[in-house]
């Protein structure tokens, strides 16, 4: 059990490990599909990934403020899609939503260990 603890913890605090793991495990499967499984499984930890960095790093609790921006993100894409296209496909959009996700969770989550490094570096200094 101590073992899944760990390795759940470090997958926790740099997703971008279980990224590359599960990419190249299904590279040799499906290689077509292998970002995109990789960046969906990543997405969703990324969701409890950024909250827990910057808990650790600042002692801030941010989680609620992440879903709230990515519940308005959605409605706010919804909205759009509703305007622009006659008929609104759900899984496209999920798709697309979580693609869009995925790319502003891995920014924030290198933005704020970029940003954690650079104080433990001035701090040291």
């Amino acid at each position: 059990m101590t073992i899944l603890h760990t390795i759940g913890t470090v997958f926790l605090y740099v997703p971008f490990l279980l990224f590359v793991f599960i990419y190249f495990i299904s590279l040799k499967r499906k290689k077509r599909k292998a970002l995109v499984l990789a960046s969906d499984i990543t997405t969703f930890l990324l969701f409890f990934s950024v909250p827990a960095s910057v808990e650790f790093l600042w002692g801030y609790s941010v989680t609620a403020y992440i879903y709230f921006v990515a519940l308005v993100l959605a409605i706010i894409l919804l909205v759009i899609e509703w305007r622009t296209a006659k008929e609104i496909e759900i899984i496209p959009f999920f798709r697309k939503l979580w693609r869009i996700y995925f790319l502003l969770l891995a920014a924030a989550y290198a933005l704020v260990w970029l940003v954690g490094l650079v104080i433990v570096f001035i701090k040291s200094v």
